[in-house]
């Protein structure tokens, strides 16, 4: 019997990429649905041929869903940050989905997604969880990574930019979070759930400066700049309006205190600890010297 083709949305990228990578070492054969499929082929060069297809998918543009879902009964569901306006760009590629046979669904929605009816996440869930296929819902906190790739050009500066206050949040490694969606996926017994990410503790982002600084040997700072300074230096490094106040958004509920939560959810589902900022922080020389030197761009 054949093994059923699992699809992802969202690759090459933070979470997409270790994605990916995990379904492949773990037998699955993967379909990649991308905007720019060449690109993602170019990512993935070196795995089987006899596991990984690529296919042209972009939400929004309807024309691009005919054919994309065929043959898939899973489908990794990540949101293009880009797209703020869900049941316009992504309601219909997902009906799509289910009527070409995906059977479950599995969402990289956002920590607290639940309590934050006005996230487009928390839309998504909501679209899904009515669907009659069954669903898994992924609700990471903040990237680690994020700081590497969306807040990339400040922190070669040495400077950590975003409008957080003193809020506590329990950061987490997207690579954990790429290998437990590969988990959710090619397991069974995680239908209907949902799964809050966190990494092993909540710290400010002050402590998040003062690690990196110590474990580098780099200075680090923190500047907390207020929503509007924040919402102009995005928009400066290219960023769209309605990207940009979800950002906002996220990071309000950081300011809030709404971020601080650790569970173990994830450590179970991997059946180890989740990564820590200290152990990303020894990754962070080669991350930024490479982005540095290369040039590169991140989805």
């Amino acid at each position: 019997m054949s093994v059923p083709v699992i699809g992802v949305t969202g690759a090459p990228g933070n979470i997409g990429t270790p994605l990916v990578r995990e379904l492949l070492r773990r037998g699955a054969r993967v379909r990649v649905l991308a905007r720019q499929p060449e690109r993602a082929r170019r990512a993935f060069a070196d795995a089987p041929a006899s596991q990984i297809e690529f296919g042209t998918m972009e939400f929004g543009r309807r024309k691009t869903y005919l054919g994309a879902f065929d043959g898939l009964e899973r489908l990794f569901v990540l949101r293009p940050p880009a797209v703020s306006q869900v049941s316009q760009h992504m309601f219909p590629a997902l009906d799509v989905a289910l009527g070409a046979g995906v059977r479950h669904f599995a969402l990289l929605s956002l920590q607290g997604a639940d309590r934050l009816p006005f996230t487009p996440h928390a839309q998504l869930e909501k679209h899904l969880a009515g669907n009659g296929a069954a669903y898994t819902f992924l609700r990471p906190s903040f990237f680690m990574q994020n700081l590497t790739t969306t807040h990339l050009p400040e922190l070669l500066k040495g400077v950590i930019a975003v409008p957080a206050g003193n809020g506590r949040t329990s950061f987490v490694d997207a690579n954990d979070v790429g290998e437990a969606a590969a988990i959710v996926m090619t397991g069974s017994g995680h239908e209907n759930r949902a799964y809050e990410l966190t990494g092993p503790q909540a710290l400010t982002y002050h402590e998040v400066a003062s690690i990196f600084t110590r474990v580098t040997g780099h200075l680090y700072r923190y500047t907390d700049p207020n929503p509007v300074t924040f919402y102009r230096q995005m928009r400066a490094h290219g960023a769209g309006r309605s990207e940009t106040l979800v950002m906002e958004g996220i990071y309000a509920t950081a300011r809030l205190g709404l971020a601080k939560h650790v569970t173990d959810d994830l450590p179970t589902l991997l059946g180890r600890p989740a990564h820590s900022v200290e152990d990303f922080a020894h990754t962070l020389p080669a991350l930024l010297q490479g982005t540095a030197s290369q040039g590169e761009s991140h989805a």
